[in-house]
């Protein structure tokens, strides 16, 4: 394991489609990998599409292809850990949203 791997995705767009039967309807998001250190998000489906925002993540990589990658939201304080497999296209996301944890996962796509 790698805890300070760079991600394959730095200057690229992803979109995690976490499916229809979440707490927030069919949430989708945007995620930009602006630096090795810089993360933007763009919900783009459910409860709070619209939302956006800039922050620090960290990465370890797992395994080829396969990568944790851990953030804090400012404005929310929501605590976010991915698990983005490259390789399968699939990601799985735990968060902790407002005291609540919530575990969701669905398909990993490069959008550009």
């Amino acid at each position: 394991m790698n805890i300070n791997a760079t991600l394959p995705s730095v200057g690229q767009t992803w979109l995690a489609d976490l499916g229809p039967n979440t707490p927030l309807g069919h949430f989708t998001v945007e995620i930009t990998f602006n630096t090795e250190t810089s993360v933007t998000f763009n919900v783009t489906g459910g409860a709070i599409a619209g939302r956006t925002e800039t922050m620090d993540y960290t990465t370890a990589q797992v395994r080829d292809g396969l990568y944790v990658v851990r953030w804090t939201e400012p404005d929310s304080g929501d605590h976010v850990t991915h698990i983005e497999d490259y390789t399968e296209g699939a990601c799985m996301a735990s968060s902790v949203i407002g005291g609540e944890f919530v575990q969701l996962s669905g398909t990993w796509t490069r959008v550009r």
